[in-house]
């Protein structure tokens, strides 16, 4: 056994105390001496967080709560497990829905009980060797410091001893992280002309998707999938693909087809819920959320727009007392949660009170609604303020709906997915004619602010540009667009003008703003490489 898997820690994870012992004592066997366990998913993920493990051993069934590749997920999502760390899923069960959701997950190896000492020596020396190597990509990764990342894996392939297609693979994913979508799709491009991969296809089809090319997007999932129906990630887009393309239908099926391979994935589940009960088939959108609810009950990621969901799904089935409920256990449930739940539980109530016809209750629970989002000074999410909008139309508070809407359109005027949103809110209501309208003239407002602030920057009045956005962010307080290009305004104010500790403080306060709302946005990342180098200063 090398040196460096005789120093690694590793973490055995099993909820029978005997095969613990077995496992452990098969570790120390291979003369590694750093090995903990956990009987259950939360106490692994309580030890993952304390301590970086190279070497998870996990059984996929750990009893009531998480099970093994839930711990793996939530332990990726919150950074306990990385590129370095060697997860091996662990079971004695051959199930088609257990094998294809520990695929999902991408753990380094998959074992069947019993484990072999000598087995399990030789996969984990191969496993150490290539995981030692990223390291260093992983560090910047962390750090979100994506160009660095970038260039550790060019020095990795460099070397003739590094595993060229999963540091290609992991490449692309930066790249995509950073949205550069044209160096993509030539390492995309230039993978599949050598090897048809899974992955560089489906990796394709998401640059043709974020470059809004969905005929060629759908064509590459499509591709993957008639080679290889179970890459179900490759399914997940086809169907977000379908979505954009407004075959909505379509992406319903496909997102079944998945969810039958594939049902233990919440977001998958969800989105199949989402899908479903805005084409109108509310027993498969009641299912889907009541499945994305099981599945995430003992995580920490719950969702509570699935429990929102499901009980506009039975107020739409004409169960409001069973949707009653359900808004009780949601209060329950994220009772330690911010705002943004209580106002979408109020106005969901507001609406279920008057189907039962308890009309001073549904008036009640609207105003509350109202008082809340209110409370949030603008910070509330779009889907908050979308919920209360549906619940003011439901009870026939029209006038009121369309000012929220429009002032969140108007703050998010490049976001198409949402002004979809708000137009499926519209036609619920019978209202879609208004609903286009009103989203028109939203969008054409806030393009026309910009654009003007925009245009004074081009003709070098940065401090008049930057007035005027600073005037419409008053109104429209978690607009990214406008942030952003004030903060560009600003920035040219500083070289042309020179530096003042205001206007850098501003500049900082905007970048922070941002990453608040979107922490992937590109121009942000260009915005503070330039605030590290030292870029805010007066150009000569």
């Amino acid at each position: 056994m090398s040196a460096e898997l005789a120093k690694a820690k590793v973490l055995v994870v099993d909820d029978f105390q005997s095969m613990r012992t077995i496992l452990r004592d098969i570790v120390r066997a291979m003369g590694i001496q750093q090995v903990d366990t956990a009987s259950n998913g939360r106490e692994a993920l309580a030890k993952l967080h304390a301590t970086r493990y190279d070497v998870v051993l996990c059984d996929f069934n750990l009893g009531p709560g998480l099970n093994g590749q839930q711990v793996l997920d939530e332990g990726r999502l919150h950074g306990s497990i990385g590129l370095s760390s060697i997860w091996v899923m662990v079971t004695a069960e051959k199930t088609a829905e257990m094998i294809m959701g520990a695929a999902e997950s991408k753990p380094d190896e998959y074992l069947l009980k019993p484990i072999n000492q000598s087995i399990l020596e030789g996969r984990l020396e191969r496993l150490l060797e290539k995981k030692q190597a990223l390291r260093g990509v992983e560090e910047a990764l962390r750090a979100k410091n994506y160009p660095r990342a970038l260039e550790q894996c060019k020095q990795l392939l460099q070397s003739p001893a590094t595993r060229a297609p999963e540091i290609i693979r992991i490449q692309g994913d930066v790249l995509l992280k950073m949205q550069e979508w044209s160096t993509a799709k030539a390492l995309y491009e230039s993978v599949l002309s050598q090897r048809n991969l899974p992955w560089a296809r489906t990796g394709l089809g998401k640059v043709h998707y974020h470059l809004g090319e969905y005929d060629a997007a759908r064509s590459q999932f499509q591709q993957v999938l008639s080679e290889n129906r179970v890459f179900i990630e490759a399914a997940d887009w086809l169907a977000k693909t379908l979505l954009a393309m407004g075959e909505n239908e379509q992406a319903q099926q496909v997102l079944e087809d998945a969810v039958r391979l594939s049902p233990n994935s919440a977001d998958r589940q969800q989105v199949l819920g989402e899908t479903a009960r805005n084409n109108g088939a509310l027993d498969v959108a009641q299912s889907a959320f009541e499945k994305t609810i099981k599945i995430s009950e003992h995580a920490t990621n719950k969702r509570p727009g699935a429990y929102i969901a499901l009980a506009r799904v039975l107020s739409e089935s004409d169960e409001p007392d069973i949707a009653l409920k359900v808004m009780a256990r949601t209060q329950e449930v994220f009772k330690d949660a911010g705002g943004a739940i209580a106002i979408q539980v109020a106005a969901v109530q507001s609406v279920l009170y008057q189907q039962t016809g308890k009309q001073e209750e549904a008036q009640a629970a609207l105003e509350q609604a109202e008082q809340l989002l209110a409370r949030q000074g603008g910070n509330a999410p779009p889907q908050a303020t979308l919920e209360l909008a549906q619940s003011m139309l439901a009870l026939g508070h029209k006038e009121k709906a369309c000012t929220l809407v429009g002032n969140l359109v108007k703050a998010n005027h490049e976001n198409t997915q949402l002004s979809a949103q708000v137009q499926h809110l519209f036609e619920q209501a019978n209202l879609g004619e208004e609903g286009k309208a009103l989203i028109a003239a939203s969008r054409e407002e806030a393009v026309a602010i910009n654009n003007q602030g925009v245009m004074l920057g081009r003709q070098g009045q940065f401090a008049e540009g930057a007035r005027l956005l600073r005037i419409a962010l008053q109104n429209l307080p978690h607009s990214e667009v406008m942030m952003m290009n004030l903060c560009g305004l600003l920035i040219g104010q500083i070289r042309a003008e020179g530096r003042t500790d205001a206007l850098v403080a501003e500049v900082m306060g905007l970048v922070e703003r941002v990453r608040d709302v979107n922490p992937d946005n590109a121009k942000l990342r260009q915005y503070v490489q330039l605030i590290r180098s030292g870029g805010l200063q007066k150009q000569e």
